[in-house]
């Protein structure tokens, strides 16, 4: 073991191609100490994780992604969360229930753009499979099944990001809302791959400041794509206005295989970070 982690990693609970188990024994193959499994708007994997991780040796984190309505692209992981509060349980049940609805539009969409794509062929790629828990990343790759694009990024570029003509909206909650569902369920609150939204230094201080008012906890200051540059600014950003630090490689598996466990742009996460962390909690 190092002192290396991960805190943001999926398995086939939401849109990654391992399951919990699988992923533990591929943080542990990686040398990880400690991991998160943050899947979208689920916990339903943590239970498995929790044990093949114990097993392990490998100090696991209850995680979860909450997609927040925002004018572009806004994740919230939550950290250390209590998947027993039942209110937590409920607000994920509604956006789970959202996500069958959107993956109903968006394969409308695909065949009214002339690309026969259907349930079957979503439901097909992972054993227990429902619209319920699968998403964007399974249709997209339906689509490099059936030869309609060469990629899952050439799937998404052109027709399932958020403008293109096979998106479709889901319902969410406001950053403020996603932020205090996590809090309330006693989670650590970090705003995920903030790159998504803006590289401007003055728009990214303005926005984690208005978070922070929020109850924001962090920001995932490492991850898989971000520049050296980019990367600092993160940090300067958290250590101005008292915000901890976070980073994980939001590994998927086979649906993003440039992705591996463990690897961020600048080497690999420290353990440090995660101690951190725990010091805001009071741990």
């Amino acid at each position: 073991m190092t002192d290396r982690i991960d805190l943001h990693i999926h398995s086939t609970a939401s849109d990654g191609t391992f399951t919990p188990s699988e992923v533990a024994h591929l943080a542990y193959e990686a040398g990880l100490c400690a991991a998160a499994l943050t899947d979208h708007d689920t916990v339903d994997g943590l239970e498995e994780f929790h044990s093949a991780c114990k097993r392990l040796g490998i100090e696991s984190i209850s995680g979860v992604e909450i997609s927040a309505k925002f004018r572009k692209e806004m994740h919230i992981l939550g950290l250390f969360i209590d998947t027993d509060d039942e209110v937590f349980k409920n607000k994920l049940i509604t956006l789970r229930d959202a996500r069958k609805i959107r993956n109903e539009k968006v394969l409308s969409l695909l065949q009214k753009n002339g690309m026969d794509i259907t349930e079957e062929d979503i439901l097909s790629q992972k054993e227990g499979a429902t619209l319920l828990n699968t998403g964007r990343a399974h249709i997209a790759r339906a689509m490099v099944n059936k030869g309609y694009v060469e990629s899952v990024d050439e799937a998404f570029t052109r027709y399932l990001k958020k403008g293109n003509s096979c998106y479709a909206e889901r319902v969410t909650y406001s950053p403020e809302e996603s932020i205090k569902i996590i809090k309330e369920a006693k989670g650590t609150a970090i705003l995920a791959h903030p790159i998504y939204i803006t590289e401007d230094y003055e728009e990214l201080y303005a926005l984690l400041k208005e978070l922070k008012e929020y109850g924001l906890d962090g920001v995932e200051c490492m991850y898989n794509s971000y520049t050296d540059k980019f990367a600092q600014m993160c940090s300067e950003i958290c250590e101005k206005i008292g915000l901890v630090k976070s980073g994980g490689s939001d590994f998927h598996g086979k649906n993003k295989p440039s992705i591996k466990i463990g690897n961020v742009s600048t080497g690999y996460v420290p353990y440090r970070l995660l101690l951190n962390i725990k010091m805001q909690r009071g741990l």
